[in-house]
């Protein structure tokens, strides 16, 4: 992936901003310009995520494994956030359309990345639908005990108290 790895500085910034820009102006002056990793976690997790996805990408033989390590802390990260699953996930194919601006017509190494594009898609649906349930559970176990405090509270429901397992038989 040569044209990869020569365009990679530029390409990946064009990236970094294109994701950056995703936020509101104030959160992304905030990720772009912070650099401490304590103060900015958010900034410090989508640069380490997408640099580890681009040099998987750029690699001549693609490791899901090795992509998986970026795109996981990035899809995590964006799952969590008030973005809708299209603006969650089309982080990825901005990506295409940076490589596709900067060529004339993509050679075929291009089309070869633009492919593993579509793979990351598909993997990172599969990790944002994983931490959606994940989520949707808490706030279904957080309502449900939030309602059985509340009929305690209230004399509805009372606690039963532990049963001695010996003197259940």
């Amino acid at each position: 992936m040569n044209i990869l790895q020569q365009k990679r500085e530029k390409w990946l910034e064009k990236w970094l901003e294109a994701v950056f820009s995703s936020y509101p102006s104030e959160s992304a002056l905030f990720f772009r310009n912070t650099k401490d990793a304590f103060s900015n976690p958010v900034g410090a997790t989508l640069k380490t995520g997408l640099t580890t996805l681009y040099d998987a990408l750029a690699e001549p033989k693609f490791d899901p494994d090795a992509a998986k390590q970026g795109l996981e802390p990035v899809v995590k990260l964006r799952s969590v956030q008030e973005f809708t699953p299209a603006k969650a996930l089309g982080f990825i194919y901005e990506l295409k359309t940076i490589m596709h601006s900067g060529t004339e017509s993509p050679p075929a190494e291009i089309r070869e990345v633009f492919s593993r594009i579509d793979t990351l898609m598909l993997m990172a649906f599969d990790l944002y639908m994983e931490n959606k349930k994940i989520i949707y559970s808490l706030r279904a176990s957080q309502a449900r005990n939030n309602v059985r405090q509340l009929l305690i509270k209230k004399d509805l429901i009372c606690e039963l108290p532990e049963i001695d397992p010996e003197l259940a038989k």
